[in-house]
């Protein structure tokens, strides 16, 4: 079945330019919207797969179409496209766009962002994948306190003092938030001392997700989940992003990208923590299985549930509406030539974080993708970035 595209630009050599990207049309059925009224009446059509929307539309919002078709038809891939100058409009719509590429439109950039939210779609969709969630008791819900804090960081002028109160109410959240906000993963020239001081600092989006991954560790009664260590998990979670930030800056990665890698390294074993916590029985039996035959976690996790802590918690943070850069290094941070791309990403480094940090419990690289990117002479450079970063600590 061919993918449906809805074209959202009122500019004709835009409109080209996208239409390029989706030519040989065999696999691909484009359709055009004049502008967002027009686009909002197409909704009611059959959901579309993709929406490519200019940033600049004229009688109209691009926030307000991509929220639109985000609460309409929430499976539909949404991307933005944005003038490189405009940063102000682009940060707007990261949170509403699964990805904002630069205009003037690559074509094969385009394309390639449009296989790949298809091709993690197809992943998280899997009949394995959706077993599983199906037998955990309850999917980890957000909390009400990070709700609260999400609220208010939404607004553009959003209180400093009021998030660092709402922080502060938890103490487990507050001190991961300042061990985070101070530790090599954000790279603070002064110490933040209070959460108020930290969120300042961060800004917004850092500290949504730092909260978020506080939250989800914090909840957690460690002595319940013997002889799964929380403790341990979140040591290398922490360690991973550090590196992964690092890998990224030493490749000269731009800063989002820098950032997203930081944030998916914190998160790229989030699974372990789910599975282990919500199916404690067969995941004991994991356990086993990584002790008596030296198989790696994913490897034991597929025996026992037809699929691994990847995917399952690349499939809780997309619920969780996390950027789709996010989820995509969690879901393939152990196998990445099963994404398609040819540049640098967070999952790159993330990748190449965890293969470094476990490269003494003999994990390699996945050589075929390094290669596919001009990379495979990298691993002994991010290997001395590690030892580097101990030597400073």
């Amino acid at each position: 079945m061919p993918f449906r595209v809805l074209l959202v630009a009122d500019d004709p050599t835009l409109q080209r330019s996208v239409r390029q990207a989706f030519d040989p049309p065999r696999e691909w059925e484009v359709h055009a919207a004049r502008g967002g009224p027009d686009a909002l009446a197409r909704l009611d059509e059959p959901p579309f797969d993709v929406l490519v929307a200019d940033a600049r539309l004229s009688g109209a919002d691009c926030g307000e179409l991509l929220a639109e078709v985000r609460r309409r038809q929430p499976m539909t891939a949404r991307i933005a496209l944005s003038d490189p100058g405009d940063h102000g409009n682009a940060v707007r719509l990261v949170s509403l766009a699964h990805r904002v590429l630069p205009k003037p439109c690559d074509p094969a950039e385009l394309r390639g962002a449009v296989h790949r939210v298809r091709c993690l779609r197809e992943l998280l969709e899997s009949p394995s994948l959706v077993a599983v969630v199906s037998r955990l008791g309850s999917v980890p819900a957000l909390s009400t306190l990070y709700a609260q804090i999400a609220d208010q960081l939404t607004f553009p002028d959003f209180s400093l003092a009021a998030v660092g109160n709402l922080v502060a109410q938890d103490l487990g959240i507050a001190a991961k938030v300042l061990q985070m906000a101070n530790s090599a993963l954000v790279g603070l020239r002064r110490p933040a001392a209070t959460p108020s001081h930290a969120v300042r600092i961060l800004g917004a989006d850092l500290t949504r997700t730092l909260v978020l991954a506080a939250d989800l560790f914090s909840r957690y009664n460690p002595a319940a989940l013997k002889p799964f260590s929380i403790e341990v998990l979140w040591e290398h979670s922490q360690a991973v992003g550090e590196l992964a930030g690092a890998v990224a800056a030493e490749e000269r990665a731009p800063d989002r990208v820098v950032r997203e890698a930081a944030l998916a390294g914190l998160f790229h074993d989030i699974g372990r923590l789910v599975l282990a916590s919500q199916l404690p029985g067969p995941y004991r039996e994991v356990l086993g299985l990584i002790r008596t035959d030296k198989v790696t976690a994913a490897e034991a996790e597929r025996r026992v549930f037809g699929t691994s802590h990847a995917e399952v918690g690349a499939y809780l943070l997309g619920l969780w509406g996390l950027p789709d850069a996010i989820v995509e290094a969690v879901a393939w941070h152990h196998a990445p030539s099963g994404c398609p791309g040819t540049t640098f990403t967070a999952l790159t480094a993330v990748h190449a974080a965890d293969a470094v940090l476990r490269a003494k419990d003999g994990t390699r690289p996945d050589r075929e993708y390094l290669e596919r990117l001009g990379l495979a002479d990298r691993f002994g450079a991010w290997c001395r970035l590690r030892d580097e970063r101990r030597k400073a600590d």
